[in-house]
C-alpha cells in the first residue's frame, strides 16, 4: 500500500513537472516571439525613414517633374549626405 501511494505520488509530480516545463516553453516562444517582431519593426520603420528622400526622387522623374541628369545629381546627393 505504501509503496503504491509513493509510485501516485512520484507520477503526480512528473505530471506536475511537465504541465510547468509547458507552460515555461510557452512562456519562452512567446517572449523570443515579441522579440524578433520588435526589432524587424524597428529595422523596417528606420529603412524607410532612411529611404524617403530617395523615393520621393523616383517618384518625381517617373512623373516627369525633373530630368534624368538632375535626377542623377540628387540621387548622388542624397547618397553622399545619407550618414
Amino acid at each position: 500500500m505504501n509503496s503504491m501511494m509513493m509510485d501516485n505520488m512520484m507520477y503526480d509530480s512528473m505530471i506536475i513537472m511537465c504541465i510547468l516545463m509547458g507552460i515555461g516553453l510557452i512562456i519562452f516562444v512567446v517572449i523570443l516571439g515579441l522579440t524578433v517582431y520588435l526589432v524587424v519593426r524597428f529595422l523596417m520603420k528606420k529603412i524607410r525613414i532612411e529611404d524617403r528622400p530617395l523615393m520621393i526622387l523616383k517618384e518625381s522623374y517617373v512623373k516627369g517633374e525633373i530630368s534624368e541628369d538632375e535626377f542623377k545629381r540628387k540621387r548622388k546627393f542624397i547618397k553622399e549626405h545619407k550618414e
